[in-house]
């Protein structure tokens, strides 16, 4: 099963505001395309759930929360954050 991936205005601006802040512009968006593979393919085993149907998932740099809407296999990304990786 394939979904179909939307981002959210308020994700879309925080995605924005990363990519404009970061001194690696490609490889935000390599990662940003990497999550929308991935949740296209695999959005109920991406990540970590949440509640109901929200889960989050990292993929360094970058993190997003999203929601799976399964009867319309769509998959809503909510928000994206930068995330720090630990030693």
């Amino acid at each position: 099963m394939t979904f179909r991936v939307t981002w959210n205005d308020v994700a879309l601006w925080e995605l924005d505001q990363i990519w404009l802040a970061s001194v690696d512009r490609e490889g935000i968006e390599n990662v940003a395309t990497r999550i929308n593979i991935e949740l296209t393919h695999h959005a109920l085993e991406a990540g970590e759930s949440r509640d109901s149907n929200n889960r989050i998932l990292f993929k360094y740099p970058l993190t997003v929360w999203f929601r799976v809407i399964e009867r319309l296999s769509e998959v809503q990304v909510l928000h994206v954050r930068l995330s720090k990786r630990f030693s």
